[in-house]
Parts: structure tokens; sequence; C-alpha cells
């Protein structure tokens, strides 16, 4: 007969399955944040992005930062070390892909329609980048310029789309190297981002530009 221990021994969890609680998030003095503290981070990094809309990184301060979040600078400085912290958190928040992008990519694409499902990926690509163009610009830049910090920002808010392009690629079985194919489209689908928003040639448009590299993207994403 098994004894009362035993029964109450197994019948326990094992620590290993016992869930523990999340970490709370911390400032920079290493305090859990409650409520009102993930409010005010929450309000300062909204602010940092309106400001990055109409100027450059260096052309804000952290007291335009804390004016804007309706917050004093000593508090901007409880939870980053300066305006090109705050940036990366408004950068770290942008995940580039939506709905529409992911059902787009989730369906194979046929010859036939692989023009027009390449420019409804475009289109989608563009216009969410469009909404977040100075905080992406930053991000870039910074990235490119070795910073990596926002180099590891930049492969997190790319690493869903990209997975989904090379799932697809490599369901083709084209002959194209599906990790290297769809970080050649990504590209594309950032440059084109880039210079969409731009002062265009007389002889080319916002929709000439997406339909010529949608003729690019659609051959990469389809079967010979």
């Amino acid at each position: 007969m098994d004894s009362p221990k035993s029964d109450a021994a197994s019948a326990s969890p094992s620590k290993d399955k016992v869930k523990r609680p999340r970490k709370r998030p911390q400032n920079l003095y290493g305090q859990a944040m409650g409520r009102k503290g993930t409010q005010t981070r929450e309000r300062l990094i909204r602010a940092t992005a309106d400001l990055l809309e109409k100027r450059s990184l260096r052309d804000v301060s952290v007291s335009d930062i804390a004016t804007l979040a309706g917050t004093s600078s000593s508090s901007f400085y409880i939870y980053f070390a300066d305006v090109t912290s705050a940036a990366l958190a408004a950068a770290d928040g942008i995940e580039q892909i939506t709905p529409e992008i992911e059902a787009i990519l989730a369906q194979p694409w046929s010859r036939g329609e692989a023009q027009n499902k390449a420019i409804a990926l475009l289109e989608s690509y563009v216009n969410f980048s469009s909404q977040h163009h100075a905080i992406l610009r930053i991000r870039n830049l910074s990235a490119d310029e070795g910073d990596k910090r926002f180099e590891e920002v930049r492969h997190h808010a790319v690493s869903r789309i990209h997975d989904l392009l090379e799932s697809r690629i490599a369901a083709l079985n084209n002959g194209l190297d599906p990790s290297a194919g769809a970080s050649a489209v990504l590209a594309l689908m950032e440059r084109i981002a880039a210079i969409a928003r731009l002062p265009l040639r007389r002889h080319h448009s916002r929709k000439s530009l997406i339909v010529a590299a949608a003729f690019l993207i659609a051959n990469a994403m389809t079967s010979p």
C-alpha cells in the first residue's frame, strides 16, 4: 500500500512544470515598471516617433520629447539613456508585416495570378512602410552604419516576412535558393518602399515602379 507521503508527492506538480511569473519590464535603474511607468515610457516612445516625422534625429532633444509626452527631462532619463535609445525603442515596436501581407504569401501563386499578387504584396508593403517611414529610415541608416542594436531590430522586424518568402520559394523548387531568393525579393521591396515616397522622374510614376518591381517578384515566386 502506498503511503500518504508518496501519494502527495505524486499528485503535486514537479518544479519543471510550475509556471514561473514573467519578469516585469524594468527601467534604467533596474526597477520593475508598474502601469504608470509603462504608460509614461510608451508616451515617450510615441513622442519620439512623432517628432522624428518632422525632424532629423540630431535635431530632436530630450526636452522636446519630454514636453510632447507631458513629462519632464528627468523622467525621460529614468527610461532612456538618450534620444537614440528612445528611437531604438520606437523602431523595436515595428514588425514589417500585416495580416494582408501574410495572407498573400500564405497562398500558392499560379503563373496567371502572380503579377497581380506581387502588385498587391508591394502595395501593402509600401503603404505600411510609408506610415513608419521616419523611424524605418533612421533604423536602416543606423544599421547600415554598423550599429548592432539597430541591426538586430531590423532583423527581427523583417524575419516573419522573410520566412514566408523563403517558404513560398522553397515550395516551388524553381532552382532559386530559397534563403537568397527571399533576401533578394525583400531587398527589392525595401528599396521600392524607400523611393516610392520621393519625387520621381516624369516618365516614371509610383504605380509604374511597383508594376515593374512586381514583374521581377512574380517571376521569382512562380515555377518556370
